[in-house]
Order: structure tokens, then C-alpha cells, then sequence
């Protein structure tokens, strides 16, 4: 690393070694006059007040940049369920991270600058994401934050992002609101959420036989936006279909016996289920002996997750209709082959999709401190709604639409089909919706902005 000149050198035009010699063989010029020939021990004695000066300053240049040519770490201040059965997501979240700062950081940071990561845990927890939230700001003074998991957790952090005028990357996070009703300048969404995935799925639904539904959701934002905005899109093309039924047990509910009943009683021809992590495996698990999935299909908008594929394994159901933000096996890209390798044999397990998404949302952040050639918040909100911005990830080229700040991209789903050679189910007849048929609309993105102008102009409560 290149050292930097003291203060004294530098605004002398000197090093410091010739500031010192040829301050005392010329006698030390001070206001002008130059001093008379100097005794010996008189010499002596101003090189060692000069030598001593100069040790000062260098020292106090050291102190104000904590070491001479180094610049001040980026830090981040990173927060996901890290503990419990929903845990997995934030275990994964955080060996993203660690995986990418470590390529940033093997290649020089960003702008010439090291990455650092604080992780905390939210336990789930609104209350606890908001209090984590405050002391990344005020204590830590992290530049920017990334995450959480939960959507509850996430409406509640973006009133204080907001306030705080501090940068929220939400890469696991899916809740539509965040980038529409809730939007504001500081939160960027980096993967694709309810609202796409909904929509995906009623374009993929659409064109099957299926005409009575019902919906099992876990009963928060997430639940209910993921349905909403699929039977919006599903009555769109096809008008004849009929809800039966909906169902809304809490996060983390344990017992899933008197809601598997009534979707029986029901008797629709198929559920959309937006349940993810270990309360999808548990419903599965539970509803398994039932026969369920043998007379209903079911369609979960996250069902590919391997939080989800993995402690099912040949349990899964073959033939239930899933996606995900990121599958492993997919896109046969040298990027995501890489990327999938790294992670495997660093972390000894194949990555979720929370890992991909938390690792793109990495490379978003540098690409738009890059592009704004700063990390001051202002300016890169600035520099990424300038223009669109794209930068490259396992799952292909992600763009980052300035109107909503919520990415544009496709969806892919497929039906689950159990493999020997991975031990758990993958997917099959994988198909991609695009992402023109799934975001939101020219009209819908203008309706975002209006709403976020007409709220900055109502009276602080």
C-alpha cells in the first residue's frame, strides 16, 4: 500500500527526511530571515525539536486516518433470523455475505476501501429488528444495512431507514408493500418478491384445469399480499375460476390438523401456499398421511427453497408445483456453476436462494457505490436512479428499476420430482416467466411514486 506524506511534507512540496536536512543546513529560515552559523550543540539540539516536530505531526496524521494510507472500512450492518426452525435463512444469509466481502475484499474493496459485516439476529422479532436497526445507526454507524428475513420485521425497519436516511438492501424480505404502499428512497429490493412470484404463478395456473382454489398462507404481510396478488392475476385470465375458501394460521404454527380439514371439507381443485421454510415442511409432513396431496394440487410460490426440499427429502410429494428465487441447478451459467462450487465446498451444503439472493444483494451495493464514486447515501440513490442499474449474479443479469426500487427479473417454476443422486426432491419441467408479464406496469410504477409524493407532504404524526 502506497504510504501517504505527512501534513508537513506535503504542503512543504518535502519528504520528510529532506525537510529535516535541508532545514538545518540552510539555518532554518523562519519569517524570512535566515539565522546565523550555528555551534554544535546548538545544531544539535534544533534537529531534535525538528526531528521530534516532525514525529508529531506524523503522528497526528496516523490518528486522524487510523493508519497512514489506510482508508475507513464500509461497513454494514447485517440482520436476519439467525436463531430457531426458521434460522436456516439467516444461516445462510450470513456465509453469503462472508463469501462475497471476501471476493470484494481479495480484490481491493470498493473504491480502494475494505468491506466489513456486523451480524445480529432478530429473532423474528419486529421489535427487535427495529432495536437492532436504531443501534447499527447510532452505535455502530454502519453505512448501510442488508436484510431481514421476515417481511413483518422488514415494514417495521423501513420507518426507521426512512427517518435515519440510511440505506436498506432487502435481499430475503419479499413483501410487495416494501417497494409500493411502505416505498420509500431508502429501501432497493434486490430480489423478486410476492407480488412477481404471484403472478408467475397464476400465468403458469392459468393454462391448467384447475377452477375451484383456496389459500393456506401464514397469517402476516407476506401471506396475504402473495394471495391477493395472485387471485388478482389468476381472475384476469381466467374469469370462471372460483375461491372456496382461505386460511390463515400464525407464523411458526406448530399444529396444522384443523386447517388441513377444512381445506378437505372444501374440496377445491387446488391451493396456492404461501407457507415457506419449516412451516411448509410441517404442514406437508402433517398432511401427508391424509392423502392431501393425492386429490389437491398445491402450488407454493416458495416451496423450492432447500430449507424446505431438504428436511422433506423423498417425503416430498412428487408433482406439486414450487418455485424459487434461486435454484441451484439453474441457470447452466459458469457464474452460478461457480458460485454454487465455492459455496459447497466452503460451507459444506449446496446454497439456498437466500444465499444467492444475499450475495447478489452484496454486489448491488458495489456496483452502486461505483457508480455514484461514493458511499454517502444521497449520492448513491442518486447514481442508481439515474439510470437503471444491471450487474450480473449467479441467476443471471438483475436490473435495478429506479421508480420503486425493486428488481426486475424473471420467475421460474417447475413440479417437484424426488432424485436419488441429490437425496431430496429438484425441479422439473422448469419454465420461466418473464419479467415483462410479472412487474409492475408503467401505470402501476407512476401510482408507487404519486402515493410516496402525497405522503412526504401529509403532517408528521
Amino acid at each position: 500500500m502506497k504510504l501517504q506524506p505527512t501534513w508537513a511534507a506535503t504542503f512543504f512540496g518535502y519528504s520528510e527526511a529532506a525537510l529535516a536536512d535541508d532545514a538545518l543546513h540552510a539555518g532554518f529560515c523562519r519569517d524570512g530571515f535566515q539565522q546565523k552559523s550555528l555551534g554544535k550543540e546548538e545544531l544539535m539540539r534544533r534537529k531534535s525539536i525538528i526531528a521530534i516536530g516532525i514525529l508529531f505531526i506524523s503522528l497526528g496524521w496516523v490518528l486522524a486516518t487510523g493508519t497512514a494510507g489506510e482508508k475507513k472500512p464500509i461497513k454494514l450492518g447485517v440482520v436476519f433470523i439467525m436463531s430457531g426452525q426458521m434460522g436456516g435463512y439467516g444461516k445462510h444469509g450470513t456465509q453469503a455475505i462472508q463469501l462475497a466481502l471476501d471476493e470484494i475484499n481479495g480484490q481491493g474493496g470498493i473504491l480502494e476501501r475494505k468491506v466489513e459485516a456486523i451480524f445480529q439476529d432478530d429473532e423474528l422479532k419486529a421489535e427487535k429488528g427495529v432495536q437492532i436497526t436504531k443501534k447499527f445507526i447510532a452505535e455502530d454507524q454502519v453505512d448501510f444495512i442488508i436484510g431481514p428475513t421476515s417481511s413483518g420485521v422488514a415494514l417495521a425497519m423501513a420507518d426507521i431507514v426512512e427517518k435515519e436516511k440510511k440505506i436498506l438492501v432487502l435481499t430475503q424480505a419479499a413483501t410487495n408493500s416494501l417497494t409500493d404502499a411502505k416505498f420509500n428512497r431508502y429501501l432497493f429490493s434486490t430480489l423478486s418478491n410476492a407480488m412477481m412470484h404471484s403472478r408467475a404463478g397464476a400465468s403458469l395456473m392459468a393454462s391448467k384445469p384447475y377452477k375451484r382454489w383456496m389459500c393456506i398462507g401464514p397469517g402476516y404481510s407476506y401471506g396475504y399480499e402473495s394471495w391477493n396478488s395472485f387471485k388478482d392475476k389468476l381472475r384476469q385470465l381466467r374469469p370462471d375460476v372460483e375461491i372456496v375458501g382461505e386460511l390463515w394460521p400464525k407464523l411458526t404454527e406448530p399444529d396444522y390438523t384443523s386447517f388441513i380439514q377444512k381445506i378437505v371439507e372444501a374440496k377445491p381443485d387446488a391451493v396456492w401456499s404461501p407457507l415457506w421454510g419449516m412451516d411448509a415442511v410441517n404442514f406437508i409432513k402433517q398432511a401427508l398421511p391424509l392423502g392431501l396431496f393425492d386429490k389437491i394440487k398445491f402450488a407454493f410460490p416458495d416451496g423450492a427453497a432447500l430449507e424446505t426440499l431438504l428436511p422433506l427429502g423423498k417425503s416430498m410429494p412428487d408433482g406439486l408445483f414450487v418455485a424459487s428465487r434461486h435454484f441451484f441447478l439453474t441457470p447452466d451459467s459458469s457464474m452460478n456453476r461457480g458460485f454454487v462450487k465455492t459455496y459447497q465446498e466452503r460451507f459444506k451444503e449446496y446454497p439456498d436462494y437466500m444465499a444467492e439472493e444475499t450475495y447478489a444483494g452484496v454486489y448491488f451495493l458495489k456496483a452502486a457505490i461505483e457508480r455514484a464514486g461514493s458511499t454517502d447515501t444521497e449520492k448513491v440513490i442518486a447514481a442508481v436512479e439515474k439510470e437503471p442499474l444491471a450487474w450480473e449474479t449467479p441467476e443471471g443479469w438483475k436490473i435495478m428499476r429506479k421508480e420503486d426500487h425493486q428488481v426486475v427479473e424473471d420467475v421460474v417454476w417447475g413440479e417437484t420430482s424426488y432424485s436419488e443422486t441429490y437425496g431430496f426432491a429438484i425441479l422439473k419441467n422448469m419454465q420461466s416467466i418473464q419479467a415483462e408479464e410479472i412487474c409492475r406496469t408503467p401505470a402501476e410504477l407512476k401510482e408507487v411514486r404519486m402515493n410516496y409524493e402525497k405522503r412526504l407532504k401529509e403532517p408528521k404524526k
